[in-house]
């Protein structure tokens, strides 16, 4: 099988603010082409693709030194089935609270999943994604899109 276009993967990362104040930075676009292939024509797509370790950074600020949640969710439309987002923290980042929770993936849909705790105001936390099951046989050549939401409690 021969792979004519290529698919384009788009993850657009977003924050929402609750009591305290969350903001990210980065996203994500990846070109999957024949270079993606395992073993060249006729065989199938590499799985996993992940992005960089410091493809997105959170800031969590105006805590005022107390304890909250970050979840987080997905939008897609039209994705292949059997396609799957996650997402995973790869740095505490700095400042005068704690992080926990997180450091593995955690596989995202359309609902609010809690995805890692802490304390006080905390700036650089790093973020990192993960696609799985693209193959050609369940993804056309097209653009494919997805934004993730973070938010925080």
């Amino acid at each position: 099988m021969h792979i004519s276009k290529s698919l384009f993967i788009c993850c657009c990362l977003i924050s929402s603010a609750q009591a305290a104040d969350i903001s990210v930075t980065g996203n994500w676009s990846e070109m999957i082409n024949e270079t993606d292939l395992t073993a060249g024509a006729g065989s199938d797509l590499r799985s996993p693709i992940e992005s960089g370790s410091t493809l997105a950074t959170l800031d969590i600020t105006n805590t005022g030194g107390g304890s909250w949640t970050v979840k987080a969710n997905k939008a897609d439309f039209g994705w292949p089935v059997g396609a799957s987002l996650a997402v995973r923290r790869t740095s505490d980042g700095s400042g005068s609270g704690t992080v926990s929770g997180g450091g593995i993936y955690l596989s995202l849909n359309s609902s609010d999943q809690e995805f890692f705790t802490g304390s006080g105001d905390r700036s650089g936390i790093q973020i990192q994604l993960k696609l799985e099951g693209l193959s050609v046989s369940n993804a056309s050549p097209d653009n494919y899109s997805a934004t993730i939401t973070y938010t925080i409690e």
